[in-house]
Order: C-alpha cells, then sequence, then structure tokens
C-alpha cells in the first residue's frame, strides 16, 4: 500500500490480535469524527491507533498524521511541528491551513494534558470540517461525539501468539511445544495479557528457559526491562508504564488504588467500601472508584464488578501507597494463627489454625493468584491447591478469595500492634 502523505512511523514488527477491535474503530470512524482509544498501561492503544491510521489512508488524501504528545504540555505546538506547519500556529489557524484538506491526525498520549488536548481537538473539529482525529489515552477527553475504542487485554490465544512471535524475534529456535506451551500460557496470564509486559518477558527467551521465567516473573519490575532506544521510556519499563498512571491520580484516588490491591480477585463497591472502612469517607468510596475505572486502573467485569490487574496491583502494594498500604503486605506472624472473622451480625466466627502450607495459599490468595497459577508457584498439584483454599474457607467460615485476602490482612494487622 503506497504511503501518501503524512508521518505515520513505519511498523518494524508483526502486529498481533485486536481484529474485533481494529473492525469497531472503523465503524467508529466512518460514523463519527473524533474516537478515543483507551485502556490501561502496556495495552497497545499507541499501536491500535496506528494500525487504525495506517488502514485508513485510501480514505483521507490528506494525510495520516501523528503528533506523539507524552513529553509536552503543549500539544497545539507539537500538532504544528507533526504537520510541518509553523510553530506560532495557534489551534484555530492549524484548523484554518486543514480546512480545504482531509487528514486523519492522531493525538498520541493524552492523559497528562486532557483539557489542552479537548481544547486543540474542539478547535480541529470547528475549523477543519474534513478532519478526522483519534487520540490515544487512558481516559476518553468527554467531547460531544466522541466514540471510545475500550482496549482490553489480549485474550490468551493472541497473548501467545505475541509472545511467540517476539520470542522467535530474537531466538529462531524458540517453538511452542507441548512441554513449553502450557509455561508461556501461564506466562501470559501471570502479565495480565498486557501487550507491553508480554513482549519484554519474550525478549528473555535468548536467555532463559522459558519456566525459569515464569518464576523469576514474581520480580516483574525488575525483571521485565527492555532495550529497545526506538520506544519512549515508559515503554522500556514495566514499572514505569504503570507509574505514568499513579503519578497522574490525585491523593484520592492513589489512596484507595493502594486499599484496594489487597483485595483478591473481584470486588464490588461494598468490598471496596469495607476496604475503605478508616481511610476514606464511605460517600467518596464510589466517585474516587469511578475515576479509577475511568482512567483504566480499574477494569469493570460482568455482574457489577471489579478488578484490577496484577501488575497494577503489585504497584498499589509497594511503599508508594502511603499511609494507606494494606496490611496484606506484611509478612504474617503469629504462627499462622488469624483471628476471628466477624460475621454481619458482629459476632464473632470461631478461628481455625492453618498449617504451614495453607497459609502459604492463604497468602498467595492475597496476591490475587488463581489456583493453577498457586499450583505453578508452589510446585504442586492444583486439586492439592483446591483441597487447600477449601480448608482456608472452613476454617474461616469464609465465603469468598476476597475474604480470605481481607482475613489474612486483620491477622497481619493484629499482630504487629
Amino acid at each position: 500500500m503506497a504511503r501518501g502523505p503524512g508521518n505515520l512511523p513505519v511498523d518494524l514488527s508483526s502486529f498481533v490480535g485486536r481484529a474485533e477491535e481494529l473492525a469497531e474503530g472503523l465503524r467508529h470512524l466512518t460514523e463519527a469524527r473524533i474516537m478515543t482509544v483507551t485502556g490501561p498501561a502496556g495495552v497497545g492503544k499507541t499501536r491500535t491507533a496506528l494500525r487504525l491510521a495506517a488502514r485508513l489512508r485510501r480514505r483521507f488524501a490528506g494525510g495520516t498524521w501523528r503528533a506523539e504528545l507524552s513529553g509536552t504540555a503543549d500539544p497545539v505546538t507539537a500538532l504544528a511541528e507533526a504537520l510541518e506547519l509553523p510553530r506560532s500556529l495557534s489551534a484555530r489557524e492549524i484548523g484554518a491551513a486543514l480546512r480545504e484538506r482531509r487528514p486523519l491526525v492522531v493525538l498520541d498520549t493524552c492523559e497528562h494534558i486532557p483539557g489542552e488536548v479537548a481544547a486543540l481537538a474542539e478547535d480541529l473539529l470547528a475549523e477543519a470540517p474534513r478532519t478526522a482525529i483519534v487520540v490515544t489515552g487512558r481516559r476518553p477527553l468527554g467531547l460531544p461525539g466522541e466514540r471510545v475504542l475500550q482496549l482490553a487485554p489480549l485474550p490468551l490465544t493472541s497473548a501467545v501468539r505475541l509472545f511467540e512471535d517476539r520470542a522467535m524475534a530474537v531466538d529462531p529456535r524458540f517453538a511452542l511445544t507441548p512441554a513449553t506451551s502450557p509455561v508461556v500460557a501461564e506466562i501470559c496470564g501471570r502479565l495480565d495479557g498486557l501487550p507491553l509486559a508480554i513482549e519484554l518477558a519474550a525478549t528473555l527467551v535468548r536467555s532463559m528457559l522459558a519456566r525459569d521465567l515464569l518464576e523469576e516473573l514474581k520480580h516483574r519490575f525488575t525483571l521485565l526491562t527492555g532495550v529497545s532506544r526506538t520506544v519512549l521510556p515508559r515503554h522500556r519499563d514495566l514499572r514505569a508504564a504503570v507509574m505514568w498512571s499513579y503519578d497522574l491520580c490525585d491523593s484520592e484516588q492513589r489512596a484507595l488504588w493502594a486499599l484496594l490491591a489487597a483485595l483478591a480477585g473481584s470486588f464490588d463497591l461494598a468490598d471496596a467500601r469495607t476496604a475503605c472502612q478508616g481511610h476514606l469517607p464511605r460517600e467518596r468510596v464510589a466517585p474516587v472508584l469511578a475515576k479509577l475505572v475511568e482512567g483504566s486502573i480499574v477494569l469493570r467485569e460482568p455482574g457489577e464488578r471489579y478488578r484490577m490487574l496484577e501488575t497494577y496491583r503489585r504497584v498499589g502494594l509497594e511503599p508508594s501507597g502511603g499511609p494507606w498500604r494494606p496490611a496484606v503486605q506484611r509478612p504474617l506472624r503469629g504462627g499462622g494463627r488469624l483471628p476471628s472473622p466477624r460475621q454481619p451480625g458482629g459476632t464473632a466466627r470461631p478461628a481455625g489454625t492453618l498449617s504451614a502450607r495453607e497459609l502459604q495459599v492463604a497468602k498467595l490468595i492475597t496476591e490475587g493468584l488463581s489456583n493453577p497459577e498457586i499450583a505453578v508457584r508452589l510446585d504442586i498439584a492444583k486439586r492439592t491447591v483446591d483441597a487447600h483454599v477449601r480448608n482456608i474457607l472452613a476454617k474461616g467460615g469464609l465465603a469468598s478469595r476476597t475474604q480470605v485476602a481481607a482475613w489474612v490482612a486483620e491477622s497481619d494487622y493484629q499482630s504487629s500492634t
């Protein structure tokens, strides 16, 4: 396909998956003039937006243009430079220069200056009626007529394909075999299906066996650091990508992030309010949670439930969580004797004493690991983990993994006071 006018970067690696999302994005841009691609850090917003723009080259005779905004507080000047226009032009003057053209403009990475980008987009849409805009960011701009393309983590099949492709690029000897396929699938699951994390992990196969890589994922933030000089600094480091979101949060959002990190698995609003008791006013939990969902830090689940990706949970459990850091981070003390959880009426259930192995399993549940993941971590059979989880629930009189996490957190808190 002829490139035509524009400045889109040449894509040097294959694009894996996202067929449904690309089709949805194409529909949005047929029906609307502005669309925002949103999703968590490392989910592939920029790659998807650029892929869409490349597919639309023939439709936009005025060219397909990208302005990369992550390193600027002045999107107007950045766009003028990208369009090869004088840097001194105002947003309306840029729109006037585009009035007789039919360009597609990608405003890439806008979450740190949403107000400025929204104002720029409004001026472009008003002054240049044939211009279409694709925005990438972790939240929508909230403009009239804006369509939103929400990117979720990759499904397992696409995630494994991505790992295989990137691993073979650095080590042509790599291949998925009956022995390695389950390990790679486990790696991709543990990395939340995030393309950035999967790509960083795949580059390590030239120096590590897949099973060793899986084991070392407990140190994901020190392990997954890239070396490419062709990507932005925050995309060379998994932790840096997530901290970009953390740094954009206000104090209430950071507090709730840290508190929700103690909840294993999915949770509902009532669980969130329970986790925040004594830290955030009850009436503030719902609006602050909505902000975390809007910012792609917490994901919506079916059935009015929410979840936090494990990578985000790990950041929430770090000391940077400040005074709201949940007690579940601290090692359990007290020889495995857990406190008596409170029933809804306030009476205490009798507490059981966990075995050493059950205590290990309970602690891994607080990290958000599933039973298969716990089996891999402890190198035991999944049916054994299933039995341990049943015992933990029975001894505590608990009904869910979320309650297990809260129970462990309460034990830690009580034993350290």
